[in-house]
């Protein structure tokens, strides 16, 4: 099937690198209109929205967007509202990761991660949800991660703060789908992006350990997305979809 997110309007943030720069290419080959959300690599963000722009019945635009700071998501926002004239997808999927014991993690390194991974996700949804509920029609979906189930030794930060966006998926799928709004979530096990900081002997040690035997490309986890924004997840609400190669079982 194609073109299933033909004439939708998704806005992703983080959307220039790994895997929100393979959900975007995915979403214009379904015919969607992209608001591609980025904070640095600016250049990526423009590439990317360049090759959207070259697929049939599609269409993207690069905007910045500091997804802590309140202003800069009511302007990311606003453009998809400008350009495209609605907002039917969003997707979390800014994040940022580091491994630090909990001894030398500083205050502000607990702050960053929280106010990246919750703090975003709670603007961009409050400035989408005014505009959904309008409509009685809306999809946003957060992108966590298996170790928001199970932690990880020296990725307590990353661990907490994920693990508070699934159940912040679950508390706004009760809240919105009364007003016609699923929310629902990704949850990707170790992805080979191209950014990750693991060295590639840790890399190969994890991927041994998985049923899979291997780690994800980005390409394995977009499918989770564009079913979950189409027609196709119309029933699904409150639930986390999990390209994680059998990790984790749930």
């Amino acid at each position: 099937m194609k073109n299933r997110l033909e004439g939708k309007t998704v806005i992703i943030t983080g959307g220039n690198t790994g895997i929100g720069k393979a959900v975007c290419t995915a979403l214009g080959r379904e015919g969607s209109n992209v608001v591609i959300g980025w904070y640095e690599h600016e250049s990526q963000a423009r590439s990317l929205a360049d090759t959207i722009n070259n697929i049939d019945m599609a269409a993207a635009i690069p905007v910045f967007v500091d997804v802590t700071n309140e202003k800069s998501v009511e302007v990311f926002v606003g453009s998809a509202f400008e350009k495209f004239g609605s907002v039917d997808v969003l997707i979390n999927n800014a994040g940022i990761q580091k491994s630090q014991s909990i001894d030398v993690t500083s205050v502000q390194d607990w702050d960053i991660m929280m106010n990246v991974h919750l703090r975003g996700a709670f603007l961009c949804s409050r400035a989408v949800v005014p505009h959904m509920i309008k409509r009685r029609a809306g999809c946003i979906i957060n992108v966590c991660s298996q170790l928001g189930y199970i932690g990880r030794e020296n990725y307590t930060a990353y661990s907490a703060a994920k693990g508070g966006l699934i159940a912040f998926t679950r508390a706004l799928a009760r809240e919105l789908g009364p007003s016609g709004i699923r929310v629902n979530g990704v949850s990707p096990g170790l992805v080979d992006t191209g950014f990750d900081p693991l060295p590639e002997h840790v890399k190969d040690q994890h991927a041994a350990s998985l049923p899979m035997t291997r780690l994800a490309h980005p390409d394995d986890v977009t499918s989770a997305f564009i079913f979950l924004a189409s027609e196709e997840g119309r029933y699904y609400c409150g639930q986390m979809l999990h390209p994680n190669g059998g990790e984790i079982m749930p």
